[in-house]
């Protein structure tokens, strides 16, 4: 049977819905689902400057997933995240109160799949949001919830130089930004190793570039750049059934697998 459940893409940090229509088209074809493109704007992402807080971006986050399921009868979605919306995603999941509330998403989430998404820092600031990344990851380190399946997608396009062509020193600003370190490779603004969360799928795809733009490629590109990462993830959450959560203490993880491998 054909799975119909709805895909919400979540753009990244100072992006407007309409910047994701490719992406929306490509993956409608690649995946045959409906997907729908979360309604937060450039301005939304603006106050998030100014408050150096995603409390807004959760609560429009929530009606959206809410309104969403209502809409098509799914009792789950599956979020593609761009950027610092992965971030989001991260602590839309969770169950412990950020600014006063917790959203409790993974229980409406079957898969989360991050593109190009700043997964740590070693920095604090309200640039970058890197506030936001630490209190996610401090608060739900690796791929967190069982009930969820994590896929991390990061490109391998530009290695930070800071004496280097306008790409290579713009990349070696903001992978310093984000890890203290700028001399690495990544996708132009997020670091390799950092655009990778722990115990999720890692994929690590060559020549794609952090944002979408027409002259170049990045995660959105095509049909075939999609088919990549999301045949991959559809494939991982097949075999994931009973998955362990970074959550699960040791005792039931070693539970889970030894009744996996009597199977």
């Amino acid at each position: 049977m054909m799975n119909t459940t709805p895909i919400l893409i979540i753009g990244g940090f100072a992006s407007d819905p309409q910047l994701y229509k490719p992406l929306r088209a490509h993956l409608a074809e690649v995946s045959g689902r409906p997907v729908f493109i979360a309604p937060i704007n450039r301005l939304d992402w603006a106050w998030v400057t100014l408050a150096d807080s995603y409390a807004e971006l959760l609560r429009k986050l929530d009606r959206t997933v809410n309104d969403l399921i209502a809409q098509t009868g799914s009792s789950r979605i599956t979020l593609v995240a761009h950027s610092a919306g992965g971030v989001l995603a991260r602590i839309f999941l969770g169950d412990q109160p950020y600014r006063g509330r917790a959203y409790h998403g993974h229980h409406r989430v079957d898969m989360l799949i991050t593109l190009g998404t700043p997964q740590r820092t070693e920095r604090e600031g309200r640039i970058g949001g890197l506030n936001q990344i630490r209190w996610a990851e401090e608060h739900y380190p690796g791929a967190y919830w069982p009930d969820v399946n994590y896929v991390s997608v990061i490109g391998r396009s530009i290695f930070g130089d800071p004496n280097g062509p306008p790409p290579e020193r713009g990349a070696y600003q903001s992978y310093r930004l984000i890890s203290g370190e700028g001399a690495q490779w990544g996708d132009g603004v997020v670091p390799l190793h950092h655009g990778l969360l722990p115990g999720s799928l890692q994929i690590i795809i060559p020549g794609l570039r952090h944002d979408p733009r027409p002259d170049r490629l990045w995660y959105g590109s095509s049909p075939a750049t999609v088919a990549v990462w999301w045949q991959a993830a559809v494939a991982y959450a097949a075999t994931q059934a009973g998955a362990i959560g970074y959550n699960q203490s040791s005792d039931v993880a070693a539970q889970r697998l030894a009744a996996k491998s009597r199977a």
